[in-house]
């Protein structure tokens, strides 16, 4: 968690040219919008431009993302956030804050809000209107497939990942909320099955973040096990699951299914 920041992390978390830079970026009070998140810290740091910085905390190891041209690689931006958080934690908005300032507004307010949202981030309106006649379980796959469909030879940054997801899983968690639990679980299974794909085929550019795998896989199994409509959809989740179990990184990232495996043993006699 980002508690565990320390000064002595921050320096030997850059080289001290960049360091040196970032400290004054921080001291000039060019950190904005700073916001903590589960996983890290997301802010936008102005210097000779807007830079939206990422970081995420792994065990004891930092992973930053600048959308300055250093892209993963530190750079003073994420030093400026990282000194932020250590000397001024409490200017960063927390989860739990700003959950409860978002429900102390007015319905109509949260709906403008949500329409200019919209129209910097368009795939949010799939979370409120489906095109009509359109095939859902498809148009997800399609979804899915936009994101991880990327060339076999070229390295992928977790973070390219994870961001889009997030979109897609934040989807999966309505859908579930309106009753649709076979969409949700379908967008969690083509999440997770292609990204042990990615692990198999080594063409990552570093490991995803610590648990993200078994979240996504203890995710997919208490949606299948929860489904109202488990008869019904039983030989899919069977499909799914054996698909998912075929992948050699299945054990190494401790995916095991033990109840959904049962579940299924018990429902074919």
């Amino acid at each position: 968690m980002p508690s565990r920041i320390t000064p002595l992390d921050v320096k030997a978390f850059a080289e001290h040219e960049i360091y040196r830079k970032g400290e004054q970026i921080y001291e000039s009070q060019l950190v904005k919008h700073r916001f903590q998140t589960n996983v890290g810290l997301q802010a936008t740091v102005r210097s000779n431009g807007n830079y939206h910085v990422e970081m995420i905390v792994e065990g004891e190891q930092l992973f930053g993302r600048c959308t300055c041209p250093a892209g993963s690689a530190p750079c003073e931006h994420q030093v400026a956030t990282l000194l932020s958080w250590v000397n001024d934690s409490h200017t960063f908005i927390s989860y739990q804050s700003l959950r409860k300032a978002i429900r102390a507004k007015d319905k109509n307010t949260l709906i403008d809000v949500l329409m200019n949202l919209i129209e910097v981030l368009p795939e949010i309106s799939q979370f409120f209107i489906d095109e009509p006649g359109i095939d859902q379980i498809k148009a997800v796959r399609e979804d899915v497939a936009d994101i991880f469909d990327l060339p076999l030879s070229q390295k992928i940054d977790p973070t390219d990942i994870l961001k889009p997801c997030q979109i897609l899983l934040v989807r999966a968690k309505l859908l579930r909320s309106e009753g649709m639990w076979n969409l949700a679980r379908t967008i969690l299974f083509e999440i997770l099955n292609r990204t042990l794909a990615l692990v198999e085929r080594e063409q990552l550019s570093r490991p995803f973040r610590e648990n993200f795998i078994v979240e996504l896989a203890d995710d997919y199994e208490e949606l299948a096990l929860h489904d109202p409509d488990f008869d019904e959809h039983r030989d899919d989740i069977r499909r799914q699951v054996s698909e998912i179990l075929e992948h050699d990184a299945t054990d190494i990232e401790g995916i095991f299914f033990d109840q959904i495996k049962e579940r299924l043993k018990l429902e074919t006699g």
